[in-house]
Parts: structure tokens; sequence; C-alpha cells
């Protein structure tokens, strides 16, 4: 009788192993993922911390401050000069941001300032709009941040412009190689930020630096229709316009006037902005200018 012969395997593979090997690289695979996608907990909190103080960003914590200090103010009943303060808050609680309600009341204002330091004053810049919105892109970016990405944007445009002109193609194809050279700029910037540890920068939204495009894009065509040193000069005046109207944006009581008393506010942007209009006198720049013609005058 011949009996058949059965050998064990030398290594046996159980259930439970042929189950675990799949889920094992299923885990190291978005253990691998997870590391690469999450930031570690001290740039979160920075990330978290640039976003909540950035008042064009809707999910941030300034969104709800302001949300709590409308609830904590309700207005009176229903009249002639309080329907702003009762539509605002129906906005709000339909779900509009309340950041979104305060930018929008304070942009005259900053508009307002800068018209005001252009007529009286006598900076001139790159007219009201761009300082204007300039002045918005900084709220988001950060005052410093935003004018080291400008910085970093105009140099490149200088030195790409001069070597794109060389190669002598019309203007639309040569600005839009400009553009294509900038945006790699950009690109390499952000690409550094998680290096540097610059958190404004890493937290960045495409709106601040459209704008600063723009404004490069001015600042080139200053310097092709004038001498640098006057395309210098205006861009360093637009500048210090935005800066002050992104303080001015965001200054905490002037947000709270924003909500709370709206038509106020609305009115005193407008009869300021007439009262500008009204002035005739001579700039202080031009004061400064010719003060010893005036002097010898009076």
């Amino acid at each position: 009788m011949v009996y058949a012969q059965t050998t064990q395997p030398t290594n046996p593979i159980t259930i439970n192993e042929v189950i675990m090997e799949p889920l094992d690289a299923t885990l190291s695979a978005s253990t691998i993922s997870g590391s690469l996608s999450s930031p570690s907990a001290e740039v979160e909190e920075k990330i978290q911390e640039k976003k909540d103080k950035d008042l064009t960003d809707t999910s941030g914590k300034q969104k709800s401050e302001l949300a709590i200090f409308l609830d904590q103010n309700p207005p009176q009943p229903l009249s002639w000069n309080n329907f702003l303060q009762h539509a605002i808050r129906s906005a709000v609680s339909s779900g509009v941001p309340a950041n979104v309600i305060v930018l929008t009341l304070l942009f005259p204002v900053a508009a307002a300032l800068i018209a005001a330091s252009r007529h009286i004053v006598g900076l001139k810049g790159f007219g009201i709009y761009i300082p204007t919105v300039l002045s918005v892109a900084f709220v988001s970016t950060g005052i410093i941040p935003g004018i080291i990405i400008f910085a970093a944007i105009t140099i490149m445009a200088l030195v790409f412009n001069k070597l794109i002109k060389k190669i002598r193609i019309p203007y639309l194809p040569r600005t839009a190689l400009l553009l294509w050279t900038i945006s790699v700029g950009i690109f390499g910037l952000l690409m550094l930020a998680p290096i540097l540890n610059v958190t404004n920068l890493m937290t960045v939204n495409i709106f601040p630096i459209l704008i600063l495009m723009l404004l490069s894009e001015n600042f080139l065509d200053a310097q092709s229709k004038s001498k640098e040193s006057q395309a210098v000069a205006l861009t360093i005046e637009t500048i210090i316009l935005a800066s002050i109207s992104s303080w001015l944006l965001n200054w905490d009581f002037l947000q709270k006037v924003a909500l709370k008393e709206p038509e106020l506010l609305l009115l005193i942007t407008a009869l300021a902005s007439l009262i500008i209009g009204k002035f005739s006198g001579l700039r202080v720049s031009e004061r400064l200018r010719f003060r010893d013609i005036i002097e010898e005058e009076e």
C-alpha cells in the first residue's frame, strides 16, 4: 500500500497576513501622502493666525468677530437714518460675510484719502484706482510682505524687459512673455516660502499677486515715458499711499463704525470728497517747492 506523503510549506501564509499586507501598504501610502500634504503644527498655527487677521479672508476669525460685534450692538427700530444697519444685519444673517461688507464700505474712504493726498498734498502715484486697489492687496498680504513681493516682481520685470526688447517682437507678445517671466518668478518665491518659513507668502492668494503684477506693468509704462528716477518716485508714492490706506482699512475702530453707523460713514465720505474737490489753493508740495518765492511776495 502506498501512502501519499504530504509536505508542509516551509513558510506558511496565514489569512491574517494575506489581509494585513495590502492593508499595511495602504496605511503606509496614506501616511506618506499625509506627511507630504500636511504642514507642521507650528506652520499651521501661523497660517491660521494670518488668516484670522486677514480682512479679505471670508473664513478667518475676523469674519466671526465682526459678526459678533453686530450681535452685541443691535440697531434701534427701523427708521430713515438706520435702514442700512438693518440691511447689513439681514445680509449677514443670510450668509453674506461681514468683512466683505466692511471692505465695501471702507473702499470709498481709502479712495477719498488718496484723492486728498493727490489734490491737496501733491503726491502723484499711479492715479487713484491703482493705489486704492493695491491697499486692499496689502490688507491681504500685509504691508511688508506685499512690498517684498512687489520689489521682486519689479526687479524681474526690469531685468527681463531689457532682455525681451532685444528680441524685437510686437508689444502684445512681448507683454505676454514678460508676464510669463513674472509668473515663473512668483512660482520660485512660492517654492522658497516654506524653506524660508515665510508664512505670509505661503498663504497669499492670487488676487494681490495680480494687483502687484498690474503695478509692475504701470512702472514699466512710466519708465518708458519718462526718466527712470521719475518712475521710481511714482512707484514709491503709490506704495506709500497704498500702505497708509491699508492701515486705515485694518483699523478696528473704523471697521466697527462701518458696521454700526454705515449711513454716517457714507455721508461723511461723500462730503469729504466734495470738500476736497472744492480746494483750489496751492498744494503742500507746491508750497514747499516755491517757499522762497511765496515768502518774498508776502
